[in-house]
This record gives C-alpha cells, structure tokens and sequence, in this order.
C-alpha cells in the first residue's frame, strides 16, 4: 500500500498533492493507497496553548469521503507516541500497515522533538526498499498554503483567499439549538448554531454562506451573524445565527412554524462564502431590520457570484455524498 502521512487538519490544496501523488504512485504499483494521519492533531498535545482545529475528526471524515480518499488509517497520538524515535516511529508505521511506499511534504517531521526530516525518512525507506516521495510545498499568488495560513484568514474572514488556498470554501458543522426567537420577531428567524470547542470559527461579523439542509436536500443561502447581539441587551455568550433565505418560501403561517422546528437538534453544515460587515449596535430595532434587509441582498449576490465559479463542482460532491449518507 501507498500511504500519504500527514496531520491533515482538512486538505487544503497542498495536501491535495500529496493525495494525487499517492494515487499516481499506487497505479504504477498496482496497489492501494490510503492517508495516514493522527487521531487527535498533534498540536492538540503539544502546543502550550489550546489549539483551534480548521476541521474536527468527523468534519474531516466528510472531507476525506467527498475528496475520494479510499482508506483513513488514523493513529492515535499522545504524549507517549510524541516521544518515540524516528526509527521507532517508521517500525511502528510498518507494523501497521503493509507498505509499498510513502508520500509526505518537503516540511513532514516525525519523531521526538521533530527530529525525523524527510532526509531521513528517504534513507529509512530506502533500507526497507520502499518508495519514498517528498511533495514540494505549495505556493499560490506567493503565498505558502499551509492550514496556519489558512486559519490565519478564517479569523478575519478572507473567504476567498481561503477558497483558493482550499479548493474548496470553508465549513463548519453545527447543530441547531433553541434560542430566544428573536430573530423570528423581527421578521428573520434564524437557525441558533453550536460547535464543538476545539473548531475554529471565524471572527465576529456578518456573513454570506452556502448552508446543506438535510430536511431539503440542498444547499440554501445564509446570512450568518456571529457576534453578542449589541443593540439588545441580556445577551451572553458569543452567537452564531444563520438565517436561511427562501427556507419558509411559499409555506403558510403553520407551515412555516413547522418547517423551522424541523431543524432544531439537526446538524447544518455551513459554508463561509464572503464577510459583509462588521457586528455593530443599532440605536434601534428599525434600524436593524433595515440593515438586515441590506445584508440579504449582498448575501445574494455573495452565493450567486459563488456558485458561478469551479470551485462550486465541491459543493455538488458534497451534496451528492451526504445525500448518500442520509
């Protein structure tokens, strides 16, 4: 078999040609090939400081089926398997799977403290007559695509450049919670997301996204507020709210009702498209529904302009993976 090793936290396009790379090798082989990664990001264990993860485990599952990844070997990491030696490292490795050769990129390190450098897994590979190739790092528009660039431009919302770096938008899996209602009296109801806490999220704002309802089948458009609410007062704790355009279209007052409650204790999955503007505080609520209006229309555009663009041949992949999964 021909493994592609990484920590992969998503695989942005970067990661992506170390899969095609694996793929090529394992035809010329006659082989299989599978992706080798870690369950639990080793940033998890070691960063001294709590580590925000692009893409949880099962976010990254969904990911590895929509891309066509034929096998996930995870190994679960920990301090102890941190502390091994490279060479304890690479027996570990072929312990575990029945290796014809191994893909990884030209910055892979491996082994305590890091000390295992692509030199070395060459030599290694080369004892155990194994194939080895080092992927070169990737540059777009001179920029290095690594998944620290990429969360780096989540947190301020440069959703293109994240699209491009990606291949694909950014996403995020939340399942919807009740909340106040508010937005329903103000003639908007939104979806009251929650993720889980080790995922990145973006910064506050408001936000045209693509979001996946299962109740529908498709993909909707989303204006997306994540922020504290500040023109109401009493609220706590940061929000993310997704109202979705064209959702209650056509249904009556009770249809309406029942469609929205139809999606409480469901998982949406939302794709991040564009920022709009900032989260800011309005004198008054009429003010509000005003800007809100506003902020639809740039959401339609937003998802219109998206969905124009190759990068939009992801979400049908998507669309057709999930709804062979429901």
């Amino acid at each position: 078999m021909i493994v592609a090793i990484g920590a992969f936290d998503g695989f942005h396009k970067g990661h992506q040609a170390l899969l095609q790379t694996a793929a090529k090798r394992a035809t010329e082989k006659k082989t299989q090939w599978a992706v080798v990664t870690f369950e639990g990001h080793p940033q998890q264990f070691l960063s001294q400081r709590a580590f925000e993860l692009l893409y949880t485990q099962p976010e990254r599952d969904l990911l590895a089926r929509v891309l066509g990844i034929p096998q996930l070997i995870k190994l679960p990491f920990s301090r102890a398997f941190a502390d091994q030696s490279p060479e304890e490292f690479f027996d570990f490795l072929r312990k575990r799977v029945l290796l014809d050769g191994v893909i990884v990129g030209e910055d892979f390190r491996f082994g305590r403290a890091r000390t295992g450098t692509p030199e070395l897994l060459t030599e290694l590979c080369h004892r155990a007559n194994l194939s080895c190739d080092i992927v070169p790092s990737l540059y777009i528009d001179d920029v290095l695509v690594s998944s620290s660039e990429i969360r780096a431009l989540v947190e301020l919302g440069k959703f293109d450049a994240v699209t491009r770096l990606q291949g694909y938008p950014f996403w995020m899996s939340g399942l919807v919670t009740w909340g106040d209602a508010r937005g329903r009296k103000l003639g908007f109801p939104t979806a009251n997301l929650v993720f889980r806490p080790e995922k990145k999220l973006p910064g506050r704002g408001v936000y045209a996204a693509l979001v996946w309802v299962a109740s529908c089948g498709r993909f909707l458009p989303g204006a997306v507020n994540i922020g504290f609410n500040p023109t109401f007062s009493g609220v706590r704790g940061l929000r993310f709210e997704a109202h979705l355009l064209d959702f209650e279209a056509g249904a009556s007052t009770e249809d309406r009702e029942k469609k929205q409650e139809s999606l409480y204790e469901k998982n949406l999955c939302v794709f991040m498209i564009a920022r709009i503007r900032d989260e800011v505080r309005f004198d008054h609520v009429e003010a509000l529904k005003k800007q809100i209006a506003k902020d639809i229309q740039h959401v339609r555009v937003a998802c219109s302009n998206f969905l124009a663009r190759p990068e939009a041949d992801f979400l049908r992949r998507f669309d057709e993976t999930l709804s062979v999964l429901e």
